[in-house]
Parts: C-alpha cells; sequence; structure tokens
C-alpha cells in the first residue's frame, strides 16, 4: 500500500472508489462521481487558506488515499489549524475506507502514517461512541483519549489526541 496525496492523476482509481462510497451510503462523493478531476483539483486548492472553495469556518485540508495496484482503498484528511468544531467534534483527522477493503488495515496504515509524516505537533481526531472499528483504529495506533463530547448533529464523539515528538 502507498499513500498519495490527491492530484488530478488519481481520476480513473477515484471514480471507481467514489462510486463504492457512495454505494454505501459515504454521500460526499457524489462531486466526486459526477466530475471526478474536478473534484480531485478542488481538494489540491483546498490546501490553501485562500481557496474560494473553502465554506466559512472550514480551515485548509490536505487529504490523501490509500492506493494499492491502481486501486484506492481509502481516504485521510488532514485539517490546518483549529477551532471549536474540529477540537471537539470533527478533529484534526478524518478517514474513511473503502467498503470492500475495510477490516484489512487501511484506516490503521493510513492514520499511522499521517501521525508520522503529515501532523506537525498535535492533532485530534474523533469517532462516534457507536463505531468500534474506528475506536480500534485509532487506540492501536496510540490515540490518547481525552474523552466524549456531544457533537449535536454529528452524535456523541470520543476525542483521542496524537503527538509528533
Amino acid at each position: 500500500m502507498d499513500v498519495i496525496e490527491a492530484n488530478v492523476e488519481l481520476e480513473a482509481a477515484l471514480l471507481d472508489y467514489a462510486i463504492e462510497c457512495c454505494d454505501s451510503g459515504i454521500e460526499m462523493y457524489q462531486r466526486a462521481i459526477v466530475d471526478p478531476k474536478e473534484y480531485l483539483a478542488s481538494l489540491v486548492a483546498r490546501k490553501s487558506a485562500d481557496c474560494a472553495e473553502l465554506p466559512e469556518g472550514w480551515l485548509p485540508s490536505t487529504t490523501y488515499y490509500c492506493v494499492e495496484h491502481g486501486r484506492v482503498l481509502g481516504a485521510i484528511r488532514v485539517r490546518a489549524g483549529t477551532n471549536d468544531w474540529v477540537e471537539n467534534v470533527i478533529g484534526h483527522i478524518g478517514y474513511e475506507t473503502r467498503p470492500s477493503a475495510r477490516g484489512k488495515g487501511v484506516a490503521k496504515f493510513l492514520l499511522a502514517w499521517v501521525v508520522k509524516n503529515a501532523i506537525e505537533s498535535r492533532a485530534i481526531v474523533t469517532c462516534n461512541v457507536a463505531n468500534l472499528a474506528s475506536r480500534r483504529v485509532i487506540e492501536s495506533c496510540g490515540g490518547e483519549f481525552l474523552g466524549e463530547f456531544d457533537g449535536g448533529s454529528e452524535g456523541r464523539v470520543r476525542r483521542y489526541a496524537f503527538y509528533r515528538n
């Protein structure tokens, strides 16, 4: 498995990933199905705080994909900066795994890679209290449990911190 930063050359692999994710209820990939190249270009642009595409209150982010044999197996986003929503509800790091690749170590591989290579000092990661698989991933990568928080529409979440030495 390799980690590749989002770029327009991932267009074909992303389309296949987006279709499977949407079919399983991960709605955020609808736009990628319509135009995967434009979607990837928007992810690249979101690295900048000056990006006009960032909705108000959103932070710049970098997206990475786990790719194996030309197939996207998972994605992880690293948000730069902080605000209350990130600190308490969605975290600095968010990820998902292709449904057909779940349980095969993809999320753990991505999270461990990001902690080692993409965070500068500290990052919050959260998961819904009912998401035991994500909880196991975070804890197996060394996340320090900080407590739970009522995230409103996001539900109750467990908060963890990672620190880069």
